[in-house]
Formats: C-alpha cells, structure tokens, sequence
C-alpha cells in the first residue's frame, strides 16, 4: 500500500526536523527546553536528516527562542553534517544591514551548512512591540529581502526604498564559499511568491492541524503565486511541515493530539489583535468552534510505526513536497518520550518511506 501511494511522486523528499521550543508552564525550565532542542538536532543528523530548523518567535512562551540564527550557531560545534537555518527570520523586526553582516556570520561559523527561511511574521502583538506596521508586512519584508540578498552576493550594500535608504557601504565577509544559502520562503502573498520564483527558491508551508482538502488548497495558492512570477508548477519545489509524533499506545498518541491542540489554540489566540495571557504564558482556552480532539489525532501524523508511514506516504503522494519538515517536538511531552518519538520514526517510519526519502545527500557533505 506504501509503496503503491509513493510509485506517484517519483522526486527524492528531503527530511526536516523544525523545533519550535515552546515552555510549556512555569515548572519547564527554559535550559530543559535549550538542551531538548540539540539533543533532538544531535539525533536527527544521526538519522539522515537534511536540515534543522529553529523558529523565531518573541515576548510568549509560544517559543523562547528570539534569535533562530544563534541556535544555529549553538548547534554547530554539536553536529557534523545536518544543515542549520532560521524557520523563520521574520524579516520585518530585523535591521537589514545588521542581518546581512549575522547571516553571513552564521554561515562562515556553520562552515556553509546554514540554509535560509525568510518570512514576515504574522502575531500582532509582535508587530506592536517592534512598532512595526503589519499591513506593510509584505512590502517590508521584500526591501529587506533586497538588501539581505544584494549585501550576501556583492559584499556591498546601496539600496534606496520606500522603508530603508542605505547609503553606499561595504561588508567585511560574505558566505561560506561565497555562494549564497539555499532560501525557503513562508507566504501566500503573491508578490511573495513571485520573488521566490524568479529566484528559484522554495516554498515553504505548514499543514498544521488541517486535513489533507485544506492543505491542498493552500499548495494551491502557492502554485498560482509561483507560476505568475515565472516558475513551472510540475517543477515547483516545496517544503511542508508536519506534526510527527510515533507511538504505539493509544493514552500517549491521545496526549501528543491534545498538545497539537494546544498549539492550535496558542496560535489562533497569538493572530488575535488582543489576545489572552498570563504574564508571558498564553492561555489555552477553548474556542467554542474548534474540532474535537478526535480530528486533531486523524489530522496530525499520530501513532503507530505503520500508521505513520501510510499517512506519510498519501501525503506525500497528494502534495508532491521536496522537503518534509517533522514538527516533532511538542510543549507538554517530555524529553524522553520525544526523543523515544525519534527513535521509533527512525527505526520503524523511514525503512517504509526508503523508496522516496533523500537521506543519502548528507554523505556527500562529510
């Protein structure tokens, strides 16, 4: 049946791991949450995975990682081989002539294993505290784009736009080998969209706590987006990300989809104009419209070794992805049964997917 799903997408999917590092409550230590993080990164280039991700998020426990390119940094001396990137830099909050010089800092310290997210970040209270207007976002977020591109293939910066005016100036370094990283883009935004395809580079999207028919038509979304700037839909690359959680007990899998759905609350409550919280922590209250948790444990990739594989695989097969960001690392479950989650994706899930997984690239990189 696997196999059956996966003779329709022929292309080599690369694997990711993404890591949100959320702080559950107040009893979670934020080192706990540090050192889970690497040991997760450690044991995800132990099985082949391509690519790293740390997202970036501020001022909630929602993620108590600020700066996703000193993780980067944080993990580089704790792995040989698996490539490190922001998921995402939200480019709107940063100063464009202070990334251009972190990034290419960040890629000369990972020896040119850094890989790019960029995006413009979507919580308003974020956009208030940074005093930056969202309905600019867009607008923002392709000037710096500019500059962070024009700073890491020149080595020099002079740009004039509607946001930034920087006069002539020069950088001391570029990227690891002076190639430019490989770039994945979060948007739906159609002028996003075409940057991204002029340049070739990858979309990215999240299937979140979606069924299959949802995320399908957020792929396309993409796809019109990508073909208006120029890039063919039958060779569009694409990144989805996925809620991943192995287990054979059905008490753990119920517990793994009552904290996808706890993400799904903290982050419908994080796109509210005011939302509710306590101090830093977000309340996880009830929406009185939102699924039960039956649909959170079919909607998600929860379960056992075999369940996981076919599910997968028909999505695989449906949205034609070239990379698979695993979200496997969820608030509430501790580190053991997280890294045990790993384990059994490793041991039991890839041998099932062997035929359509590009776990060998890594090898070239030693």
């Amino acid at each position: 049946m696997i196999q059956m799903l996966l003779e329709r997408w022929r292309t080599m999917v690369k694997l990711g791991l993404f890591n949100l590092m959320g702080l559950y409550d107040r009893n979670t230590s934020p080192a706990a949450v540090v050192q889970t993080s690497i040991d997760m990164v450690t044991m995800a280039e132990d099985l082949n995975f391509d690519i790293a991700w740390f997202a970036e998020h501020h001022f909630t426990n929602h993620s108590i990682c600020p700066a996703a390119l000193m993780m980067v940094t944080r993990c580089v001396p704790a792995t040989r081989r698996i490539r490190l990137g922001p998921a995402v830099l939200p480019l709107p909050f940063h100063n464009p002539l202070r990334l251009v010089q972190e990034v290419a800092f960040a890629d000369l310290l990972s020896g040119g294993r850094l890989v790019l997210g960029l995006g413009c970040g979507y919580q308003p209270y974020e956009f208030s505290r940074f005093g930056v207007d969202p309905e600019r976002k867009h607008e923002i977020m392709l000037e710096v784009w500019d500059i962070l591109e024009q700073g890491l293939s020149t080595g020099a910066i002079t740009y004039s736009g509607r946001n930034f005016h920087i006069p002539p100036t020069e950088l001391p370094m570029r990227p690891f080998g002076l190639e430019l990283p490989e770039v994945y883009v979060v948007s739906t935004n159609r002028a996003v969209l075409e940057r991204a395809a002029r340049g070739r580079h990858t979309p990215f999207m999240s299937f979140g706590h979606r069924g299959l028919d949802l995320a399908l038509e957020r792929r396309r979304r993409i796809v019109e987006g990508w073909t208006a700037g120029g890039g063919s839909a039958e060779t569009m690359p694409l990144a989805v990300q996925r809620f991943v959680y192995v287990t054979e007990r059905r008490s753990d899998a119920l517990h793994a989809a009552e904290c996808v759905r706890n993400l799904f609350r903290a982050d419908r409550n994080l796109k509210g104009a005011t939302f509710d919280k306590d101090g830093p922590f977000v309340r996880l209250m009830p929406f009185h419209d939102e699924p039960p948790l039956d649909d959170f444990l079919d909607n998600a990739v929860i379960g056992g070794a075999q369940d996981c594989a076919e599910r997968l695989a028909s999505e695989i097969s449906a949205m034609k992805p070239s990379h698979l960001s695993c979200f496997m690392g969820f608030a509430g479950i501790g580190r053991r049964e997280t890294l045990a989650s790993m384990e059994r994706f490793g041991a039991d899930v890839l041998p099932l997917l062997g035929s359509v997984l590009a776990q060998d690239g890594l090898s070239d990189a030693a």
